[in-house]
């Protein structure tokens, strides 16, 4: 039986190696995310230990300067936060990007390895019918010759 050749093997090794890089963006892009949310957590830790050590120093009594050096740093902070949740919007943007990439990927790669099932499906058909008509014409010469030798 002959070998079955894809003739968009090529093809299709090409789409599985573009489905496998969107894959690897998708993950750095979730990880990207991960940190970002990770970055904020920290950031709100930060600003409750802020505020809460300022409370605590007021309360104690402490100089207006001193105050006001927690409220600058408490500030701070909370602009770090807001910048944090700009780069996490973008985060999620890029991750949202890169899934319906990762998805047309998956799609292109499916609709080429569905044609090369397809392809293996017809050439193994056309193989059987091959064989087949060998058997039919290999019996009926046989049969010929068996009759032929009956008669002779």
């Amino acid at each position: 039986m002959a070998k079955f050749i894809y003739p968009f093997q090529k093809i299709l090794d090409y789409k599985e190696n573009e489905k496998e890089f969107a894959q690897i963006q998708m993950a750095q892009a979730i990880s990207m995310q991960k940190e970002s949310l990770r970055k904020i957590q920290e950031i709100y830790q930060k600003i409750i230990e802020a505020e809460n050590k300022k409370n605590q120093r007021q309360q104690d009594g402490v100089n207006i300067f001193e105050l006001r050096m927690h409220e600058i740093y408490i500030n701070q902070l909370k602009e770090q936060l807001m910048s944090a949740e700009r780069e996490l919007e973008q985060m999620e943007s890029h991750v949202a990007q890169t899934q319906g990439h990762l998805q047309v990927k998956v799609q292109e790669e499916k609709t080429w390895s569905n044609l090369k099932k397809q392809k293996l499906s017809q050439f193994e058909h056309h193989a059987k019918a091959a064989e087949q008509a060998y058997f039919d014409e290999l019996a009926a010469s046989r049969f010929y010759r068996a009759s032929a030798g009956e008669r002779g």
